[in-house]
């Protein structure tokens, strides 16, 4: 019964949207890495992601990621709020690139908006709480001891207003792709050139401690680095968390700040005409974020290469988008755990121990998957998951390490409006081939024993 309650509570009127069918979607709960007494592996909260892969009518779709903090509430109704201001008709008098642009940043104002409507009463009943307990004239020591009820509901409070969200959004109208940004969920945009080399380009700003612009806005209100020692400070930009904006004098790590150092400001980009070069376009929740991060530690695009590599290879090996997703998923769920254990048998510096919550979105426009499921109803020459109007050979556009077979294309690593450290990728790397030849060595050598290989081919 409880179980049912939760699924009706939590059921989104987006729910009911036609999903894209172009699209894949992979994810995996969050994970503490401490094993329980039975061997398995410990999740640490519910999830807090929360995805939209919608199509509202033929010329428009709606794509998002929203990455709770602390807390689902934020990212839930912020999705359901900015759904409601972009797809019920609003886009039908939006003429130009920058109408559309307007109304995707005047979706996060009135989902912020909203955020600061809702929290009035508990903004109320934590202020009166404190001014009760510092009229009393009481240290620390008394007031925990005479009203610790009083101090838990306050606890209770601050964890409430504490909640926050980030989110990445994708809007495709008119065959034109807009994004918007806030906080730590991250979008990219695979294309291939005039050399049938598949590039990448991340539209997205990461609003964090590793961004220099952030580090140094934080700075100049008077933070430092130590501020955040120990400190999950998940974004320096996001939805909703009252704590870290208008209440961070009651926040001990932000407290002494001259101003707000959270700050709502979303990023707001396009629009990008989607072109026959336009691959796939990919949305990254905040915990796959940070599991690319501490897998590939170094700037960005580091991570979002190795992800589009994996991604490339998968296009190869599933037939369907959601397999495509998954497995990738899968790979970076596992990568990260070997990470962790891997440091601990080598007895060095563990900086994380647990996982945060992992979805990775998918949007394809024209990337081959050849093994896609045929439709024989359609006359068997189409793909149930794949667009088919424009070929591409992904074999030749995945990079990974190794001494394997060069192939003459390589990944390079591109910024759009974001202030990401430079990309440091080496264009003569090898490559590592699709095909597995081992076999053929194999029976080639077998066949050289036996006296066996044709004279008139030359094997070696």
């Amino acid at each position: 019964m409880e179980s049912m309650q939760n699924n009706n509570r939590t059921k989104s009127w987006t729910d009911d949207l036609k999903v894209c069918n172009q699209t894949g979607v992979g994810e995996a709960i969050n994970q503490i890495y401490k094993y329980a007494d039975d061997g398995r592996r410990c999740e640490g909260y519910e999830s807090r992601d929360k995805k939209c892969l919608c199509i509202s009518d033929s010329n428009t779709s709606l794509y998002a990621i929203l990455s709770g903090h602390n807390g689902v509430t934020v990212a839930e109704n912020a999705l359901q709020e900015m759904a409601a201001e972009l797809l019920l008709g609003q886009l039908n008098v939006c003429n130009t690139d920058e109408a559309v642009k307007e109304l995707i940043r005047q979706s996060f104002m009135s989902v912020e908006k909203g955020y600061f409507d809702s929290i009035n009463p508990h903004v109320a009943t934590k202020t009166a709480i404190q001014l009760h307990l510092s009229a009393d004239g009481m240290n620390q020591y008394e007031i925990s001891q005479q009203f610790e009820n009083v101090l838990q509901k306050l606890d209770s409070l601050n964890n409430a207003l504490s909640v926050g969200s980030s989110a990445v959004l994708a809007l495709i109208h008119r065959s034109h792709l807009y994004l918007g940004n806030i906080g730590n969920c991250r979008a990219l945009l695979c294309k291939t050139d005039e050399h049938d080399t598949l590039t990448v380009t991340q539209l997205s700003v990461d609003h964090n401690l590793l961004n220099a612009e952030e580090a140094a806005r934080l700075f100049r209100l008077g933070l430092m680095a130590q501020n955040f020692e120990g400190v999950p400070l998940y974004s320096t930009r996001c939805i909703g968390n009252y704590l870290g904006k208008a209440g961070y004098k009651d926040c001990n790590f932000l407290s002494s700040a001259t101003a707000e150092p959270v700050i709502f400001e979303p990023e707001i980009v396009g629009g990008i005409q989607i072109t026959p070069a336009c691959r796939f376009l990919v949305l990254m929740s905040s915990g796959l974020c940070r599991a690319l991060h501490e897998i590939f530690p170094g700037d960005a695009s580091t991570g979002n290469r190795e992800l589009v590599r994996m991604i490339s290879e998968e296009f190869q090996n599933q037939s369907t988008l959601g397999g495509v997703a998954q497995s990738v998923v899968h790979r970076i769920v596992q990568a990260h755990h070997d990470t962790y254990m891997q440091l601990v048998e080598e007895h060095r510096s563990v900086t994380f121990n647990s996982r945060d919550d992992v979805t990775l979105l998918i949007r394809n426009f024209n990337y081959a998957l050849p093994k896609a499921f045929v439709n024989r109803k359609n006359g068997g020459n189409r793909s149930l998951n794949s667009t088919t109007s424009f070929s591409s050979t992904s074999s030749d556009a995945t990079p990974t390490e190794g001494n394997y077979s060069t192939i003459h294309t390589n990944v390079s690593v591109t910024s759009s409006n974001i202030t990401q450290p430079g990309n440091h990728y080496d264009p003569n790397r090898r490559i590592r081939s699709h095909v597995d030849f081992s076999d053929f060595y194999q029976r080639v050598e077998e066949a050289r024993k036996r006296g066996a290989l044709p004279s008139n081919i030359e094997f070696d």
